[in-house]
């Protein structure tokens, strides 16, 4: 874990949003017999957005022969696109993206697929202000720290998608099983700092079981969109159009956070041609994951001089927070060029990062 001089930067504060708005983004694609083209998610925003994106597609068979496909235009006015994939089983996955205004994200699919399959997209749109639209969201339970299985968590009535947050870091990975309407299903959560948040769709009547493992789990069940207060509290930080890194200094995200468990989620990407310097976005005490942009505006992740995939950082984790010990979250940029890390004149960049308290 890296070590980092702490200088509050207090020019900095009005970056940060406590309480910042949410909205639920739902999109549901059933009884598919053929690939999707690209089709809007959801209406073009008024102006440049951030958004946490989660695909579910599920499919017979062992193994998958479709993809799915999240296409966007960033705020650089660059195509982008992020493909979600399985050796086999469901499609269950997450991304964090940042949009141009005026423009939609789209998403298709690709591959070839005999009978049917279905596709469900939800998530979140994040905002400094405005009004909540949380009104169709509803948190069926928060923080079971389960040790054993299998326990039935939830059995809807109807069918029902869920955001599933799991922080499972005891050594040993943990299963989740379900019955959508293609039939039984099974995640598997391997034990990790970044915990996991996936999305999981339950067929009308039947369940969402702990298979095994141990982990504190925290659920949202994602209904139908509209205006109002909801669950969920969204802390964010937006640094756009910045020419020099915060490292050393950091720049507060969550300053005063109870136990509970909290998603993460990160962007960074560079001004194309700006500069020939990688950068990387860091986070304390929740996430330890590196992200990297290159001089091309790609963002990338932690895996050395691979600088395509992903497009973001998502996790989930529980922390333990009080009055007299308030749980706190920092992040950092900083410069890497393979051979040192630094601060300094850097690139032009912009970072958007996205905490939400369950």
């Amino acid at each position: 874990m890296k070590n980092f001089s702490i200088t509050l930067i207090l020019a900095l504060m009005g970056s940060l949003h406590a309480s910042a708005a949410i909205t639920e983004i739902r999109k549901e694609f059933p009884n598919q017999t053929a690939a999707l083209p690209a089709t809007a998610i959801l209406s073009a925003p008024g102006s440049d957005a951030s958004y946490l994106l989660c695909v579910y597609l599920s499919q017979l068979g062992s193994s998958n022969s479709l993809s799915v496909i999240l296409k966007w235009t960033d705020e650089n006015s660059k195509s982008r696109s992020f493909t979600f994939s399985a050796a086999q089983g469901v499609i269950s996955n997450c991304d964090p993206i940042r949009i141009l205004a005026h423009t939609a994200p789209k998403v298709e699919t690709s591959g070839s697929y005999v009978g049917t399959y279905d596709l469900y997209v939800v998530g979140f749109g994040f905002w400094m202000t405005g009004s909540q639209g949380q009104g169709g969201i509803t948190e069926p339970f928060a923080n079971w720290h389960l040790t054993s299985g299998p326990i039935t968590l939830l059995s809807p009535v109807g069918a029902a998608t869920y955001l599933v947050a799991a922080d499972c870091a005891d050594g040993a990975a943990s299963t989740l099983n379900w019955i959508d309407e293609v039939g039984s299903q099974s995640i598997t959560v391997s034990p990790s700092l970044n915990g996991a948040f996936v999305p999981v769709h339950v067929a009308a009547s039947k369940s969402l079981v702990f298979a095994s493992g141990s982990c504190y789990l925290s659920v949202v069940n994602m209904g139908t969109p509209k205006l109002g207060s909801g669950p969920l509290t969204d802390y964010e930080v937006d640094l756009l159009n910045y020419t020099d890194v915060k490292w050393p200094n950091y720049v507060p995200v969550v300053t005063a956070g109870p136990t509970t468990t909290y998603v993460f989620a990160g962007n960074i990407a560079q001004v194309p041609n700006s500069a020939g310097r990688v950068l990387e976005l860091l986070g304390d005490r929740l996430f330890l994951q590196i992200l990297y942009a290159d001089e091309n505006g790609a963002p990338g992740n932690n895996a050395g001089t691979d600088l395509t995939f992903p497009f973001g950082i998502v996790g989930a984790g529980y922390r333990s927070g009080n009055p007299n010990n308030p749980f706190t979250f920092n992040i950092t940029t900083a410069i890497n060029d393979y051979s040192s890390l630094g601060w300094g004149a850097s690139p032009k960049y912009s970072a958007e990062v996205d905490v939400i308290q369950f």
